[in-house]
This record gives C-alpha cells, sequence and structure tokens, in this order.
C-alpha cells in the first residue's frame, strides 16, 4: 500500500514537471518598412517612397499608418500625376504619449521651397490633419515636439510684416486640441498670395 502511494506520488511530480511552461505576453512583431514606430510599441508610421522618382530629392511619399500586425490602419498619399506636384517627408517624429504622428514635407518639384506643409496622423480619431489649417503656413522645416502632445512651429509673418517668409514667429499648440471646429488663424493673406505667385 505504500509502496503505491510513493509510486503515485512520483509519476504525480514528473508529469507536472514535464508540462510545457506557461507562455508569457507575446512581444510585438516587427513591421518591416521604412519609418518610425510609436513609443508605445503598438504602430508603425511607414514612409513610402512612390511616384515618377524613387530618390530625393524628387522622390513622391505615402505615409502609412499599421498596427503591428501589418494591418494598414490609415493612408497619406503625395503622389502626382506628374511627379512634379507631389510632395515628400522630410522631418517625421512621434508625439511623446505615441497619440499623434507629426511629419514635414516639401514640393516633390521645388515649387514655394519655404512652405514646409507640416502634417499629423491623428490617432484617436485615425485621420491626418494640416498643422498649417491650425496655426498659419509652416516656414521651417523642423518642428519641435514637447510631453506630452505639445507641437512648436515657424510659421509665416512677423510683427512689422505679415507676409514674411524667412523669419517668422513660433506657435505653439497641443495636438489634442486642433480639430477642424477651431477656428482658424493667420491665414494666408492677399499679400502672402501675392508673394506665392512671385514666386
Amino acid at each position: 500500500m505504500r509502496f503505491s502511494i510513493c509510486l503515485a506520488i512520483s509519476v504525480f511530480v514528473i508529469a507536472c514537471a514535464q508540462q510545457p511552461p506557461t507562455p508569457g505576453p507575446t512581444p510585438p512583431q516587427t513591421v518591416n518598412c521604412p519609418g518610425m514606430t510609436s513609443p508605445d510599441q503598438q504602430l508603425r508610421a511607414c514612409v513610402l517612397s512612390v511616384g515618377t522618382h524613387p530618390n530625393p530629392p524628387f522622390n513622391e511619399s505615402r505615409v502609412e499608418i499599421r498596427n503591428m500586425g501589418g494591418t494598414v490602419l490609415a493612408t497619406k498619399d503625395f503622389k502626382s500625376p506628374d511627379g512634379e506636384h507631389g510632395r515628400n517627408v522630410q522631418k517625421m517624429e512621434w508625439s511623446p504619449d505615441s497619440q499623434f504622428f507629426v511629419f514635414s514635407t516639401a514640393s516633390s518639384g521645388g515649387h514655394s521651397p519655404w512652405h514646409w506643409q507640416t502634417y499629423f496622423y491623428d490617432r484617436k480619431r485615425k485621420i491626418f490633419k494640416e498643422v498649417d489649417d491650425f496655426t498659419g503656413p509652416v516656414i521651417k522645416r523642423n518642428f519641435r515636439l514637447t510631453a506630452p502632445d505639445w507641437i512648436e512651429v515657424q510659421v509665416q509673418g512677423t510683427p512689422s510684416d505679415p507676409g514674411d517668409i524667412n523669419t517668422g514667429h513660433s506657435v505653439k499648440r497641443s495636438l489634442s486640441t486642433l480639430h477642424f471646429n477651431v477656428t482658424r488663424t493667420n491665414q494666408p493673406s492677399n499679400k502672402l498670395c501675392q508673394r506665392k505667385n512671385a514666386l
């Protein structure tokens, strides 16, 4: 009897020892595309070269926001029919809170080289928006992001010259407050439009 009990216990111990270990959390997959992964490792912003000219500075870009399984959640395409009226991504960065992907762009045909149209992807609303619509025309390539979702850009105009496109002035906004029902400020004046036509 005692031998049977010991044998049963031994079989139970051996069976438990042979059980496969409990798997831990599955690490996120790697999405293989040129671009940048969000700080929380949940999304990948893929910046793809499209259009007639595949290489900078005359290439055109398509931005795809993908989850870590590779599914495309949103797309912004800057390809133009002739390869000269689209845009290419210059600087790109995720906000520290992982809610916004921000990128500045330049014209693929070299048009209005002073105008660095800047965009962002809003993760919560799953749409792209243009920063310029809420700040006025962005005239410098290098925006600045700070926690949690602040963006600072240099935009057209100075106190003495509203049409200035060389120096401009700094504007800081919280990306989470930039919605299309917000009153848009510093829209291009007639003076700026005249200057753009002259360039």
